[in-house]
């Protein structure tokens, strides 16, 4: 048999990942997350309707979204890895 881990093994040392390396990356997608809702928010009052506006609240919206599915998967990571320890002990 080889050396590779096989995916049970690779899902138990994902999961078992200290929990700062999980809340950098909550961190990060709610960094972005915040930072696309800004510019939504800034292209709605700052600026006049034209494709820019358009152009620069659809950029919000895909930054924001993308932040937003980074957080919610740093966050079920934190909570299967807290379950994992859980149960282990």
């Amino acid at each position: 048999m080889s050396n590779n881990p096989t995916w049970l093994q690779r899902l138990k040392q994902h999961y078992s990942a200290p929990l700062a390396q999980s809340f950098k990356q909550f961190k990060l997608g709610a960094m972005l997350f915040f930072f696309g809702g800004m510019l939504i928010y800034a292209s709605a009052a700052a600026m006049t309707a034209s494709a820019l506006q358009e152009v620069v609240l659809l950029a919000g919206l895909f930054i924001g979204g993308f932040g937003f599915l980074i957080a919610m998967m740093a966050q079920v990571r934190m909570m299967i890895s807290r379950l994992v320890k859980f149960f282990s002990d």
